[in-house]
């Protein structure tokens, strides 16, 4: 072992600041990078990695609305957790989409760091998602109701199908009421995933809009099999034959359980949407979406199911609109339940 000789110390320090030096030199971290020139790489790289489609579309559009409300010119370097919160908060959007924001945001940056692009490692450190304890983003037990339909309302809005004859229209809403399937699920839905021998539905698929295709489903809770009830047992007999008459009309032919009558392809998610946009805000008095049929669906389960029997068949693990809907269906049976038990007199 050398002497720690002044000499020797030297040497071994100037080995020392050498191999640091080459370090530095091969492989220089740039100093920089805008948030723009980070999400572009980033994006790129989706690509190089073999990323589904479907997922890249996802990761752009929330990574480039960040990007551009945070200012595309930004330093990354120059990034602090406070200023980001600044610019998303300001936009006064709800928590939850904010919080997507972050998500996105926070791969990117990740993988910036990675690969040399910027070494803001103290953002990595600090920026969290924001807190939706004081938000309004969960609807409470006043206006929660608001997220699905009443049993009269659900009447009301098939009934307005008929009588305009909307058959496809009536048959897409009744289906998503009684199974609680997205929207999606039954665009890329096969008549061969439909089986009434087994009484179940094979759910394996979602369609995108974005990308015009279908693809694996939305997560791993999303694969799943849904048990077919008498009701909707007989929907689908009735759906059926409708469908085989609608098509030999049209001259079509499709492996699809839900197709477009025209094409035979995916049916229009934007058209559907739209004629359930008009026949709600006429017979109910306001607007709602498909995915509010799902919410329906899990409110008609929440009279005689347990939460988490609900997130099985809707295929989530966790859903706070759901949660909210179960304990405020809950909640009115124990008060139709005390009302029955207030009225009840021994003694006169």
């Amino acid at each position: 072992m050398p002497k720690a000789s002044p000499q020797n110390k030297n040497k071994a320090t100037r080995i020392l600041q050498g191999k640091i030096d080459k370090l530095l030199t091969a492989s220089p971290v740039k100093s920089d990078t805008t948030l723009k020139e980070l999400a572009d790489a980033y994006i790129a790289s989706l690509r190089q990695r073999k990323r589904k489609e479907s997922t890249i579309v996802t990761e752009k559009s929330y990574i480039y609305r960040c990007v551009s409300t945070i200012g595309n010119d930004v330093l990354v370097d120059k990034l602090s957790p406070r200023y980001i919160y600044d610019q998303l908060l300001a936009t006064g959007k709800k928590i939850s989409t904010i919080n997507g924001y972050i998500k996105y945001l926070k791969f990117t940056l990740k993988w910036g760091v990675k690969n040399d692009y910027h070494s803001n490692h103290d953002i990595l450190l600090k920026l969290d998602y924001i807190s939706e304890e004081n938000s309004d983003e969960i609807p409470n037990v006043h206006d929660i109701s608001n997220e699905y339909l009443e049993h009269d309302e659900i009447t009301k809005l098939l009934n307005y199908f008929i009588d305009n004859n909307h058959w496809q229209d009536y048959y897409i809403s009744y289906f998503l009421i009684l199974t609680g399937m997205r929207i999606g699920e039954l665009v890329a839905l096969e008549d061969s995933d439909v089986d009434i021998k087994s009484k179940t539905i094979h759910i394996t698929k979602t369609y995108y809009p974005s990308t015009k295709h279908a693809t694996s489903a939305k997560t791993k809770d999303s694969i799943r099999d849904i048990h077919i009830q008498p009701e909707l047992l007989t929907l689908i007999k009735k759906l059926r034959l409708w469908r085989k008459e609608a098509m030999f009309e049209n001259g079509i032919k499709s492996t699809l359980f839900m197709p477009h009558l025209k094409t035979g392809g995916y049916f229009s998610y934007g058209t559907y949407n739209l004629h359930l946009k008009t026949a709600a805000s006429e017979v109910l008095g306001r607007e709602i979406t498909p995915h509010k049929l799902r919410h329906t669906h899990a409110s008609i389960l929440a009279e005689t199911m347990s939460a988490e029997q609900i997130s099985r068949r809707l295929g989530h693990h966790d859903d706070k609109i759901t949660k909210a809907i179960y304990i405020h269906i809950t909640q009115k049976m124990i008060q139709k339940d005390n009302a029955a038990v207030d009225s009840i007199s021994i003694i006169n």
